[in-house]
């Protein structure tokens, strides 16, 4: 059979099947959309060329038509559906379905007189475990439901598009993220972006994570009698953390990194209540309605060095952030005024090592001298006969943190003499005290001795009368 031939029984064939009406209307058009779960999508249909009716099946069953006036249909997404009056109009029979569910997802044909249009609906959601808030470290997995072979990325809460590294796995092509150690500033909106060559959806997720923000240990260096501000920053607002649940906070505090900590206070959280203050020695604990806690030490001294730390506890954990407090004191031996000649040990010294790459070091201020330490060691000393004001510095990463001042005293020439002068006379004085009191003892010695013999003389004196008159009474007697 030649190639003409075909051409004309195909031709018949094709008449013959139309006469008898069994070819099924073809869609003009197809168009694939992308939808989110609880959100609302629009499912296009335009026909410029028509200005009347439009009916909207899903499974051969009717969505919602529009004749004159809208009349609804029987299937499910029914009473979520609507038609735009006004756009009709102009030729726009877009189909609007609110509050997207799962088995939303299909084939939806859309037909204008004469033409048919097939739109595409597929239908997904991010879903997260676990879900509700998270603590500071905890894990979250995100996962995309839904199947399509559409690409899929994920955006941080920076709007940054994540790729795949120790702390952020992408999984199962992408539709799976899984984010490690997760810090306050995680918190706020993940998305995840959903393209085609046709459609793109963009499906939000809100993040919260509780915890301190800039969380690692930090270091805070002070002078002794300065003032020294601690601040902790939640990433949730107080109120909104209360809540939650019942939580509770409390406030440490150890001298040394081997020792056991030292709870100073402790107290709730709620959703009521006013902002408060504590005073506790020279800390001032103050509690903000929004997320700070502050810790004011006033006259900071060097005995109050060390690991001051605040924490919340929740019923699954706990979020902690602790600062380390560093003290400067310095001292001078012997302590002035000083002579000119005579030598002055300053010594600076930190409660805490040294850290990595810095520098302790005395200076004369507006002068030259100078003495660093670059090692671990924790103290600098300078001996020096040069009187004015000397200052010790901290220096890390070029940045001076915290210095004190001392200032050596010499005593003047005049003061000098002055001393010897008052050393002379007091030596003097002393000695004529000294004679003085010699002279006193001696006479009252000489009295004492002369009052003795004299009481012994009249003692003797008495006795001796006695004897005579009981001499003179016997002979009277015997006479007579």
């Amino acid at each position: 059979m030649g190639l003409s031939s075909m051409v004309v029984t195909s031709i018949l064939a094709v008449f013959s099947v139309t006469q008898l009406g069994l070819i099924p209307t073809m869609a003009e058009e197809e168009t694939m959309v992308f939808g989110a779960i609880g959100e609302r999508v629009i499912l296009p249909c335009i026909d410029r060329s028509q200005h009347d009716g439009v009916t909207w099946k899903y499974k051969n069953q009717v969505v919602i038509k529009h004749q004159d006036r809208i009349l609804k249909g029987i299937t499910r997404m029914t009473f979520r559906s609507d038609l735009n009056k006004q756009e009709i109009s102009k030729g726009n029979f877009s189909l609007t379905l609110l509050q997207l569910e799962n088995s939303d997802a299909g084939k939806y044909v859309c037909e204008v007189g004469s033409r048919t249009f097939e739109v595409h609906l597929q239908v997904f959601t991010v879903t997260g475990s676990p879900s509700g808030y998270l603590l500071s470290n905890e894990s979250l997995t995100l996962k995309v439901q839904g199947t399509s072979s559409a690409g899929i990325t994920w955006h941080d809460n920076h709007g940054k598009m994540v790729t795949h590294s120790q702390s952020r796995e992408l999984e199962n092509s992408g539709y799976s993220l899984r984010i490690h150690s997760l810090q306050a500033e995680d918190s706020g909106t993940w998305k995840c972006h959903i393209r085609s060559s046709s459609a793109l959806l963009e499906i939000p997720y809100k993040v919260l994570v509780i915890g301190f923000h800039n969380w690692a240990l930090e270091t805070h260096y002070a002078a002794v009698n300065s003032t020294v501000l601690l601040s902790y920053t939640l990433s949730a607002d107080r109120q909104k953390i209360g809540e939650l649940e019942n939580i509770k906070g409390g406030f440490e505090w150890k001298p040394e990194e081997d020792r056991q900590y030292q709870e100073k206070f402790n107290f709730s959280v709620t959703s009521k209540g006013l902002p408060w203050s504590k005073q506790m020695n020279n800390m001032r604990f103050t509690v903000k309605t929004s997320n700070d806690l502050q810790v004011k030490l006033h006259k900071v001294q060097f005995k109050d060095a060390g690991w001051y730390r605040s924490h919340f506890k929740f019923s699954r954990g706990r979020v902690e952030k602790t600062i380390h407090l560093v003290v400067m004191a310095v001292s001078a031996n012997p302590v002035g005024p000083h002579s000119k000649s005579a030598n002055v040990t300053l010594l600076c010294r930190l409660s805490g090592p040294l850290p990595p790459g810095a520098q302790l070091f005395w200076e004369h201020v507006n002068g030259t001298e100078k003495e660093t330490q670059k090692e671990d060691h924790n103290e600098v000393k300078v001996m020096t006969k040069t009187a004015g004001r000397w200052r010790c510095s901290l220096k890390v990463r070029n940045t001076v943190v915290t210095s004190t001042d001392y200032t050596v005293e010499k005593a003047a020439e005049w003061n000098i003499y002055v001393l010897i002068g008052a050393g002379v006379g007091a030596g003097i004085v002393l000695l004529l005290l000294a004679g003085l009191c010699t002279f006193t003892c001696t006479a009252r010695q000489r009295r004492r001795r002369r009052a003795e013999k004299i009481a012994r003389v009249r003692q003797d004196l008495i006795e001796k009368r006695t004897c005579q008159c009981q001499y003179r009474l016997t002979n009277h007697y015997t006479h007579a």
